[in-house]
């Protein structure tokens, strides 16, 4: 795509409207500032704008979100297959998507296909063998990183919008309130993960004390319970979402401690993690006030 720009301005130079492609340079010896001008656009040719991507695939939820909210739909040919299973407020109307099979992105002819680090795997390796521009993204596991994050993709779509700085850090002490943030599987989350970053910017305590994920005891967590729950979970009737419901947790537990989110948006990190911060404040008050 890059080259057909630089044809097009090749052609521009030329007189009486006939044809004129890239030997064509060698014969402008008389505009010698014009040839560098050239030259110098297909040396640098690899760096135009990202913009250039007009058929855009994306192979996950969080890439199909971000889309959504930073692309220009002419540049978006097809979101992934996940998208409708996930329904979120700033998705609006019926986006393009693909039924997740090699054969049918192939026909789509993507100039590039977004993906996530964890997604995909095998699919994205026989795109990449096949010469298809696949552009891997890291889960972000911190707010920095998130905003690395968000910044890496915006330059893919050449969009040039700010990325929001970091909430400010609200200063803990032994008085905060402890929030268990709770998955499905009884797993809770604990330190050195985004979500550990997300509850102290919101000014609580983690729960958890200990790093990375956890598998919690529920005689533990009936002797020592926390002072609110945030459930985050797929909505089903599983098994796996059992653990929240056991009457002996609810009667440690006040009332109006559980509190449920919404599980993609924990799951995928974006610019609506800000708001997810504003949401828990807006929480921990209203429970330091009861």
């Amino acid at each position: 795509m890059a080259e057909n720009r630089l044809s097009d301005v090749i052609a521009s130079t030329c007189y009486d409207n006939r044809q004129c492609n890239l030997t064509d340079l060698g014969k402008m010896n008389k505009k010698p500032v014009l040839r560098l001008i050239l030259l110098i656009l297909m040396c640098f040719s690899s760096f135009l704008p990202a913009s250039a991507y007009k058929r855009i695939v994306s192979l996950d939820i969080c890439s199909d979100w971000m889309l959504a909210i930073y692309a220009q739909r002419s540049q978006v040919t097809a979101l992934s297959p996940l998208l409708n299973n996930y329904q979120v407020d700033w998705v609006k109307g019926d986006w393009p998507t693909h039924d997740g099979t090699l054969e049918q992105i192939l026909s789509l002819d993507p100039d590039l296909v977004i993906t996530g680090e964890y997604n995909a795997l095998v699919l994205r390796q026989r795109l990449k063998a096949l010469g298809v521009q696949v552009e891997v993204l890291s889960l972000p596991q911190s707010l920095y990183s998130l905003r690395e994050y968000m910044q890496q993709f915006l330059s893919l779509l050449g969009n040039t919008e700010d990325v929001p700085g970091l909430p400010d850090l609200i200063e803990q002490d032994s008085a905060a309130p402890r929030l268990l943030l709770l998955g499905a599987n009884g797993i809770g989350t604990g330190t050195g993960t985004l979500e550990h970053e997300v509850l102290l910017r919101a000014g609580w305590r983690n729960y958890i004390s200990s790093a990375g994920y956890r598998t919690l005891d529920l005689e533990k967590l009936i002797i020592d319970p926390p002072d609110a729950v945030l459930w985050s979970a797929p909505v089903s009737p599983a098994l796996a979402n059992m653990f929240i419901e056991h009457p002996a947790l609810k009667k440690v537990m006040r009332a109006g401690a559980f509190q449920n989110m919404e599980y993609g948006k924990w799951q995928c990190p974006g610019p609506w993690t800000w708001q997810q911060i504003q949401n828990l404040t807006i929480l921990r008050k209203k429970w330091q006030q009861k």
